[in-house]
C-alpha cells in the first residue's frame, strides 16, 4: 500500500454523498459480475478491484472513528461524511455474494487466486469493525443472517486456518457484539489503556505517540488467547496499528498541500515532515514486534491475520523484518501489493471522473448558483439602510444593526461590540454610532480579527428580507416589529442537494490544496449548530444571539457577544464590482502567488494568470484598445501546471493524483466544455510549454520529451495523430543543415538524435495551417519543424525541416524564448535569450539564414495577426517592432515609449509578456511590487502612445468573489496540531456550493 496514493484516493473521499459512490461501486460491480458469469474464461483479478476500493472506503471510516466510544461522540461537523450502519451492512452482505459468485462452494480455489478470497474475508473484518465503532444496534435477525451467510460462503474445502478461524470464531463474536456496550472489567482496563494511542480525527491525527512495547505484548498475549478477551485485544491492536498508518497517510495530504501553499523550506512543511519521519519510525517499530511474535508462533491464526495485513500493506523493496519466514511471507504478499497499488490508482481515476459527471449533470443548478450569488452580491452593495422603516429602526437599535468593515476578510461586526470597541478606542465614531449610521469612518482594531487589524470603514447591512423578489425569499417574522436575517429553507435545501451531488470543494483560495480527510485542531461550538444533520443554519439563526435582543435590554450580557463573536471570526461576505466602499489598495490586498504564471492568449484579446500549482486561473478579457476596463473571470481548478487561451477558448492542465488532466473552458463559462485525462509514464514529467491556437480547434504542449497535440471539439476531446509516430522525439537525420555541407550530415546526426532534448518552443501559424516545433538538444543545435495542420493526420511540410547549429557560448539551460511561422513567406523567425545573434529569421525554402543583432537578448515576442509584424522585447530594456520583408529580412523599428518605465528586472524570461492582438497595438504585461500592470501600445502613423492600467484590483475582486460554503474541504487550511491558532472557519453565510471541479487534489 503506497501511502501517498492512499492519500490521494482520501482526498477524493472527503464527500458528502459517499453512500451514493459505496452504491455505484456495487452496481457497476453486480454488472461485472454478471459479463464475467457469461465468460468462463474471464480472469478474476479485474473483479478484484471493487474489493479493493470498498476497503478503502471501510479504511477511511474507521479513521474518523477512532478514539470514539461511538457515533454519538463523533464531531457533527464530519458525521455526513460518514457511511449510515445500514450502508455498512449492506456492503458486508454483498461482498458475501461477490465471495460465493467467484468462488463457489464446495469447490477447491485455484493456488493463484486464494490471496483473493482472503482478501475478501479481511475486508469483511475491517466493515465489521466499522459497525462495532459506531456503535449502534443492529436487530438480532440481521446479524443471524450475516453470520449465517458468511459460514454458507466459505464451506470450501481448502480453507485455511486464518479463513476458518475468521469465519467460524472472530467475526461470528464481533457480530454479536454489534451495538453492545456491556465490558467486563478487564476489557474495559484494556480499551482505557490503548484510548491515549487513538487519536480521535477531530482532534488530529498527528504527531502521534506510539504504543508502548508494554501495552502491545500485553495485546499480542490477549490475541493469541481464545478467551472473552480476545476480541478486545485483536480490535485495539488493529487500531493502533491503522491509527499509525492514517497519521502517516495524512501526513502526506498536509505536506501537498503546505508545500504548494507555503513552499517546500517553509517552517509548517518541515513540520510536518517531522511528524511523518516520526510516524514511519513508530511504524516500523510497531510492525517488527507483531512480526517477532508472528515468527515465533507463525502457526498462531491471529498472528497471522496481523502479519498479512502488515505485509500487504507497507510498501517498499525489503521486507521489515529480515527472516526466513517473514522474507517468504513478504514474497506471497507480492501480488496483492501490486494489486492494491493498480486498484488505488484506478480508484483515483474513477472517483475523478465521476466528479466531472456530476457536475455535468447539475448544470441547472449550477447556474441558479451562479445567479443566486450575482442576486446576492448586488443587494449588498446597492441596499440603503434609509429605505428600513424608521420606526423599526428605532425598536431594534445598534443591537440588531450588523456593520461589515473593511478588514481583509471582511468580517461582519455586530452593532454592540463594534460599540463596546469604539467606546474605548474612538470616541467620535463613538457619537457617531448613536444615530445607527449607514456609513461609519472610524480608525480601530477589528473586534473579529485575531491580529491586530485596522479598520477605517463600516458600512451597516439592513436585514435579508428586504432582499429583490428576484431571490424569491420567504420572508419570515417574528411579529413584534424585530428585524431578523431569515433565508430561505427552500435555498438552503436546493444549496444541500446540490452539495449531495456534487463535491463542495470547487471553489477552493488560492492557497488551498485538496487534503482529504484533514484533522483539524478544534471546532468552535457555534459550528456545530451550522453542520449537523439538520438543514443548514440560517444567518439568523447564527446571529440570534445578538440579533434577537431590544435596544432596552440593559442586562444584555457582554461575554455572550464576545463568545459569538469569535464564532463569527473569518466570515466572508461576497462584496464583487470595483464600486465597492471597501476596495483594498494593492498594497492592502489578497496575497499574489508566490510564483506567478501569465500568458496572453493566441489572438492577444485577454491574459491568463496563475499560480505555480495553484487552485485557480484568471482571465483578463481586454479592452482592445476601446477605452473598457478588463472584464475579469476565475476558474478554480485545483493544482495547475499550465495554461494556455486561443480566442474564446481558454485550456487549463491540471495535476490529478497520479496523471494530468486537460480542462477546455469556453468564454467565462465556469462549466468545462470538455476535459480529457493524460496518461503519463511518470507524473514527475513537467509540463514546460503549452499554445492554443488562434481557432480555438487545437492546443499542444510538450511533456518530457514528447509533444502532445490535442483537437478540441464540441463536447470532446481528441488527440491528433502526428505522422510516422512523431510524437516523441523527431528523426533528426533527414532535413536540411544550415551552415554545413550536406555530405556531413548522415554522420554528424546519426549519432545524435538519441541525446536530452534541452528545451522545446510550440507555436501555431496565425491562420491555424501550421504547427511548428522549435528543438533545442545537448548536441548545441537548433531543430525546426513545420506540420501541416490541415489534414486528419500531421506530417512534417516537406523542406519545412531545418537544423543549425547554436552558438559555441550557448548554455544548455534553455533559453529559447519564441518559434513563428510567417505562412506568406514560408519562413520561420526564431527568438533566444542566450545570444545577440537573436532574433532570427530565415525561410524554409533555402538554407540562408538571417541574424538581425539590432537587440542583444530577446526576452519575448509576439506575433500580429496577418503573421507578417513581429514586437519584440529585449533584455537591454528595449522594444523593437518588425515587418518581415520580401528579401527574407526583418525591419526592425524601435518603440521607445512601449518599455518607458518598465522595471529591469521585467526584462528576463518569464517576467515580462506581449501579445499582438492588432497590426496597430500591442499589449505588455509584468508584475511589479505587488501590481499587475498591463500597458497598451499604440502605433499608427508613426505616433507612438502608451497607457498603463493596474489589474491588482480586478485580482482582489476575484478572489474574494463567490466565497466558500461550509463544507469538509475547507478545513484542509488547518495544520492538524501543528498549528497553535484556533482558527474558526465559518463558511456557512448563504451561499450555495458551486459543483466541484474534475481536479484534486486536495489556495
Amino acid at each position: 500500500m503506497s501511502h501517498p496514493l492512499v492519500a490521494a484516493v482520501w482526498e477524493q473521499l472527503g464527500r458528502r454523498d459517499l453512500t451514493n459512490i459505496l452504491r455505484e461501486i456495487i452496481g457497476e460491480h453486480a454488472l461485472d459480475i454478471a459479463l464475467y458469469q457469461q465468460d468462463a474464461q474471464a480472469p478474476v483479478e479485474p473483479l478484484i478491484r471493487s474489493v479493493f476500493w470498498i476497503k478503502t472506503i471501510f479504511d477511511a471510516q474507521r479513521t474518523y472513528l477512532q478514539g470514539l466510544s461511538s457515533v454519538r461522540d463523533c464531531h457533527p461537523y464530519f458525521l455526513p461524511y460518514l457511511l449510515p450502519t445500514e450502508s455498512v451492512f449492506s456492503a458486508l452482505m454483498y461482498l458475501v455474494k461477490i465471495k460465493l459468485e467467484l468462488f463457489p462452494c464446495p469447490k477447491s480455489t485455484e493456488g493463484d487466486l486464494l490471496r483473493y478470497r482472503l482478501l475478501i474475508a479481511h475486508t469483511l473484518l475491517v466493515g465489521i469493525r466499522v459497525l462495532l465503532l459506531r456503535g449502534e444496534a443492529i436487530d438480532t435477525d440481521r446479524k443471524f443472517k450475516l453470520e449465517r451467510a458468511m459460514r454458507a460462503a466459505w464451506r470450501n474445502p481448502d480453507l485455511s486456518n486464518v479463513e476458518r478461524f475468521l469465519i467460524t470464531d472472530l467475526l461470528p463474536k464481533a457480530i454479536a457484539r454489534i451495538g453492545s456496550s456491556d465490558v467486563s472489567a478487564t476489557q474495559a482496563f484494556l480499551l482505557d489503556s490503548g484510548k491515549p494511542y487513538l487519536p480521535p480525527f477531530a482532534t488530529g491525527l498527528y504527531p502521534i505517540t506510539g504504543a508502548p512495547d508494554r501495552l502491545v505484548t500485553d495485546l499480542l498475549t490477549g490475541v493469541m488467547k481464545n478467551d472473552a478477551d480476545q476480541l478486545v485485544s485483536f480490535c485495539l491492536l488493529l487500531d493502533i496499528l491503522w491509527a499509525v498508518d492514517s497519521a502517516v497517510i495524512q501526513c502526506h495530504i498536509d505536506r501537498r498541500r503546505i508545500s504548494q501553499e507555503q513552499g517546500y523550506t517553509s517552517p509548517a512543511a518541515y513540520q510536518v515532515d517531522e511528524a511523518c519521519n516520526q510516524a514511519q519510525d513508530i511504524k516500523k517499530k510497531l510492525t517488527r514486534t507483531v512480526l517477532a511474535a508472528f515468527d515465533d508462533e507463525f502457526n498462531n491464526a491471529p498472528l497471522r491475520i496481523f502479519a498479512t495485513i502488515i505485509l500487504s500493506q507497507t510498501a517498499g523493496e525489503h521486507p521489515p523484518l529480515q527472516t526466513r519466514r517473514i522474507r517468504d511471507t513478504w514474497s506471497q504478499m507480492s501480488p496483492i501489493r501490486d494489486s492494491w497499488e493498480k486498484s488505488s490508482g484506478q480508484f483515483v481515476r474513477w472517483l475523478i471522473n465521476r466528479r466531472v459527471q456530476m457536475w455535468d449533470c447539475n448544470g441547472e443548478l449550477e447556474a441558479f448558483s451562479h445567479d443566486y450569488q450575482q442576486h446576492l452580491t448586488q443587494w449588498l452593495q446597492s441596499s440603503s439602510a434609509a429605505e428600513v422603516d424608521q420606526k423599526a429602526q428605532l425598536k431594534t437599535g445598534r443591537s440588531s444593526a450588523v456593520y461589515v468593515v473593511n478588514c481583509p476578510a471582511v468580517h461582519p461586526v455586530p452593532g454592540t461590540l463594534l460599540e463596546e470597541s469604539l467606546r474605548s478606542h474612538d470616541k467620535r465614531a463613538y457619537e457617531q454610532l448613536q444615530g445607527s449610521p449607514e456609513f461609519l469612518t472610524m480608525d480601530i482594531d477589528c473586534p473579529l480579527c485575531p491580529s491586530n487589524t485596522r479598520i477605517q470603514h463600516a458600512r451597516m447591512i439592513e436585514p435579508l428580507e428586504q432582499l429583490s423578489d428576484a431571490l424569491h425569499f420567504l420572508s419570515d417574522s417574528d411579529g413584534d416589529g424585530r428585524d431578523s436575517l431569515p433565508t430561505s429553507r427552500d435555498t438552503t435545501s436546493c444549496s444541500s442537494s446540490l452539495s449531495h451531488s456534487t463535491s463542495q470543494s470547487s471553489r477552493l483560495e488560492p492557497t488551498e490544496l485538496s487534503k482529504r480527510p484533514i484533522s483539524p485542531t478544534s471546532y468552535p461550538a457555534a459550528l456545530s449548530k451550522v453542520t449537523t444533520k439538520q438543514p443548514t443554519a440560517t444567518t439568523s439563526e447564527v446571529f440570534s444571539p445578538i440579533l434577537s435582543r431590544s435596544r432596552t435590554d440593559q442586562t444584555f450580557d457582554r461575554q455572550a457577544i464576545k463568545t459569538i463573536s469569535r464564532d463569527l471570526r473569518n466570515v466572508k461576505l461576497p462584496f464583487a464590482g470595483s464600486t465597492s466602499l471597501f476596495r483594498r489598495n494593492s498594497a492592502k490586498g489578497h496575497q499574489l502567488p508566490r510564483q506567478p504564471r501569465f500568458c496572453f492568449s493566441s489572438s492577444g484579446g485577454c491574459l491568463l494568470f496563475w499560480g505555480a500549482s495553484s487552485n485557480w486561473v484568471m482571465r483578463f478579457e481586454l479592452g482592445g484598445g476601446d477605452g473598457k476596463k478588463p472584464k475579469g473571470h476565475k476558474y478554480d481548478i485545483p493544482s495547475v501546471q499550465q495554461a494556455a487561451a486561443g480566442d474564446q477558448r481558454c485550456a487549463v492542465i491540471a495535476s490529478v493524483g497520479q496523471h494530468y488532466e486537460l480542462i477546455v473552458f469556453e468564454n467565462d463559462s465556469d462549466v468545462p466544455q470538455a476535459y480529457l485525462t493524460i496518461e503519463t509514464e511518470n507524473r514527475s514529467f513537467p509540463i514546460t510549454c503549452m499554445v492554443m491556437s488562434r481557432n480555438d480547434r487545437y492546443v499542444a504542449f510538450t511533456l518530457q520529451d514528447q509533444v502532445r497535440v490535442y483537437e478540441i471539439c464540441t463536447r470532446t476531446i481528441q488527440r491528433v495523430s502526428l505522422g510516422s509516430g512523431m510524437d516523441r522525439l523527431a528523426d533528426f537525420g533527414d532535413r536540411s543543415l544550415m551552415g554545413a555541407s550536406l555530405s556531413a550530415k548522415g554522420t554528424t546526426y546519426e549519432g545524435k538524435r538519441q541525446e536530452a532534448i534541452i528545451e522545446r518552443k510550440l507555436q501555431f501559424s496565425a491562420d491555424g495551417k501550421h504547427f511548428v516545433i522549435a528543438t533545442h538538444l545537448g548536441d548545441h543545435y537548433a531543430y525546426v519543424d513545420v506540420w501541416n495542420c490541415t489534414f486528419q493526420q500531421w506530417n512534417i511540410v516537406p523542406d519545412r525541416s531545418k537544423s543549425f547549429k547554436l552558438p559555441p557560448w550557448t548554455s544548455n539551460d534553455g533559453d529559447f524564448t519564441g518559434v513563428f511561422y510567417d505562412n506568406t513567406q514560408h519562413a520561420v523567425l526564431l527568438t533566444a535569450f542566450f545570444a545577440k545573434e537573436y532574433p532570427s529569421f530565415f525561410s524554409m525554402t533555402d538554407d540562408k539564414i538571417v541574424n538581425d543583432s539590432f537587440s542583444t537578448r530577446i526576452v519575448h515576442a509576439a506575433q500580429s495577426p496577418s503573421g507578417t509584424r513581429f514586437i519584440f522585447a529585449s533584455g537591454s530594456n528595449d522594444m523593437y517592432v518588425c515587418d518581415s520583408k520580401a528579401n527574407g529580412r526583418l525591419k526592425p523599428s524601435r518603440v521607445r515609449k512601449a518599455s518607458s518605465k518598465i522595471n529591469e528586472s521585467a526584462f528576463r524570461p518569464g517576467q515580462l509578456a506581449l501579445s499582438f492582438p492588432q497590426e496597430t497595438e500591442a499589449l505588455a504585461f509584468w508584475v511589479r511590487s505587488g501590481k499587475l500592470m498591463l500597458r497598451t501600445i499604440r502605433m499608427q502613423d508613426g505616433i507612438e502612445a502608451t497607457s498603463d492600467y493596474d489589474l491588482r484590483s480586478d485580482f482582489d475582486r476575484l478572489v474574494v468573489e463567490r466565497p466558500l460554503a461550509a463544507d469538509f474541504h475547507t478545513q484542509r487550511r488547518r495544520h492538524s496540531l501543528l498549528s497553535s491558532e484556533l482558527v474558526a472557519e465559518i463558511d456557512g453565510l448563504p451561499s450555495i456550493p458551486r459543483p466541484d471541479l474534475p481536479e484534486l487534489s486536495s489556495l
